[in-house]
């Protein structure tokens, strides 16, 4: 089905931009675009993101000129529901230019991606309207570029003084209310400057980054199999989504195709991990609207999961299931008799609370009509994962581009998708829609790990070839409990990592709570911020 497709959009696009573009298809759903001139990006772009219906997936940045390609830009553009390809647009950049045309204006999403760039390359994206740093703060020297291939990873930056150029809003009874970077509790630093007129929030600025780990910069000085291990701790909560993902990426680099039954076993860890946090994300729901009876309830069941997690793979937040080729951890039939009973247990339990949550008026009028995501602000800023379906934008990574064992799951009668558009058209982006959106996933969840414990009789793992081709490269993706996560890596000699690139959902769905609190007041921001589920880790890379 992937050729189909992919033929489709080659003869499409070859017909409309023959004479500025060679084409390559590689790993199978890849459609590679190599611009003869970078000054047709925007051209180019909006005619896949507009005309082909497609949705901004990632924008990739490689220092390349120790092989002649001077700086690289690459941008991702992913074909949803059911034409499983990824589009990527790639421009060089020469070294004695850089810079090249944003497509900021057109593609909103395409904003933060040219902000980080120009932070980490020094690349400078013509005609976006905002070039504040994003990543760097302004301690750092403007001048130094930490992704570029001539930067150290021990180098040490003399500190400098600016300030950031936070927007101002001027009126009569405007108040500017500070919170962090740092706050009560153990939560990351993230600051967050509203200005309001008495409790009404007329304008919210966020500002991220603080605790920047270097994540991508790192990989490159480390074997493969450690950068495994590093991208479990990108953030503890998403250990397995990043670990699949990158897994992926060097497997298809490597053409190496997993067992059966280490893919349906990645499906059922990926689901525990989307159970325990969207039991916590629901169990944080009810503590801020003040209702900590049920969050307890819900907290006792993330809990029992966590402890699952544990007796199955040795760790409560799953570090250490997958490898390179498969997965370490089985589940034996003893572990499918745990699985079982475990889940029966906390499904009923479960059932039981969400039906006294919603008997709660005082709960559900605290979450109707609050926190409301606009839709046109979520198309342009391309959300992912539940901060997207919330609003019935209908995208999710499982079933779109289909992974593990996930392909062979339910598929839907012509009726259930036009049920499943339906519901997704009544959906109106509130704190009480999100609630609802998780409460079915945590339902779907059960089901598909109860559908993948008949697994097939055969390994945990294939070996992968001792040598990889160096500067080949491959995209991983998986649907995380926040949503859509994609790891790019091109290899390097000696079997290195010549560039790692990762998005984790966090980095396109962080910029809408500036939208979605707008009109509501303060005390009503902690809520809407624990019902989109936001991570500092997953985006401070």
């Amino acid at each position: 089905m992937n050729k189909i497709w992919i033929e489709k959009y080659k003869k499409e696009i070859l017909g409309k931009f023959e004479n500025k573009i060679d084409v390559a298809l590689e790993n199978y759903n890849e459609l590679h675009l190599f611009l003869k001139n970078a000054q047709d990006i925007p051209e180019i772009c909006n005619y896949i993101y507009g005309n082909l219906g497609t949705r901004l997936t990632t924008v990739i940045c490689t220092d390349e000129r120790k092989l002649g390609n001077g700086f690289v830009i690459r941008h991702v553009f992913g074909k949803e529901n059911g034409e499983d390809v990824f589009i990527f647009v790639t421009s060089k950049i020469d070294e004695s230019i850089l810079s090249y045309p944003s497509i900021a204006m057109a593609i909103p999403a395409a904003t933060l991606h040219e902000r980080e760039i120009h932070d980490m390359f020094g690349i400078i994206p013509i005609d976006n309207p905002d070039t504040r740093p994003l990543v760097l703060h302004d301690h750092w020297d403007k001048n130094i570029f930490p992704l570029r291939k001539d930067f150290g990873l021990n180098t040490k930056i003399p500190r400098q003084e600016r300030e950031y150029p936070f927007l101002k809003v001027q009126g009569e009874g405007i108040c500017e209310i500070p919170v962090g970077p740092v706050h009560a509790g153990i939560i990351e630093p993230g600051h967050f400057r509203f200005s309001v007129m008495g409790e009404n929030i007329i304008n919210l600025e966020t500002r991220l980054f603080y605790a920047h780990k270097g994540i991508e910069k790192l990989a490159e000085s480390m074997k493969i199999d450690d950068v495994l291990l590093l991208s479990e701790r990108i953030a503890g909560d998403e250990s397995i989504a990043n670990s699949t993902a990158f897994c992926q990426s060097i497997e298809k680099i490597a053409s190496v195709t997993i067992p059966k039954r280490a893919q349906q076993i990645r499906t059922i860890f990926g689901e525990l991990e989307r159970l325990y946090n969207h039991m916590g994300s629901l169990a944080g729901i009810s503590m801020d609207v003040g209702f900590p009876f049920g969050s307890s309830r819900l907290n006792i069941l993330k809990e029992r999961l966590m402890k699952l997690n544990e007796s199955l793979s040795g760790s409560r937040i799953l570090f250490g299931v997958n490898r390179i080729g498969g997965v370490r951890c089985n589940i034996t039939d003893e572990s499918k008799k745990i699985i079982t009973e475990s889940m029966d247990f906390i499904l009923s339990d479960f059932e039981n609370i969400v039906t006294l949550l919603k008997s709660k008026s005082s709960f559900i009028d605290r979450l109707k009509d609050t926190g409301i995501i606009p839709k046109r602000a979520a198309q342009d800023l391309g959300l992912v994962g539940v901060a997207a379906r919330c609003i019935g934008i209908d995208v999710d990574t499982r079933r779109d581009h289909p992974y593990s064992s996930y392909l062979l799951h339910k598929k839907e009668t012509p009726h259930e998708v036009m049920q499943r558009e339906i519901s997704m058209q009544k959906r109106n982006g509130d704190v009480l829609t999100r609630f609802e959106v998780r409460v079915q996933e945590v339902l779907e969840s059960f089901d598909i790990i109860r559908a993948s414990l008949n697994l097939e009789n055969d390994s945990l793992y294939v070996n992968r070839p001792q040598n990889l081709e160096p500067f080949r490269s491959a995209l991983g993706y998986t649907e995380s409990h926040r949503g859509q996560t994609v790891h790019w890596v091109m290899t390097g000699e000696n079997n290195s990592i010549f560039r790692y690139k990762v998005r984790t959902a966090s980095f396109f769905n962080w910029p809408i709570i500036e939208q979605s609190v707008l009109n509501d007041i303060v005390p009503d921001f902690p809520l809407v911020n624990k019902s989109l589920d936001l991570s500092y880790s997953g985006n401070d890379l």
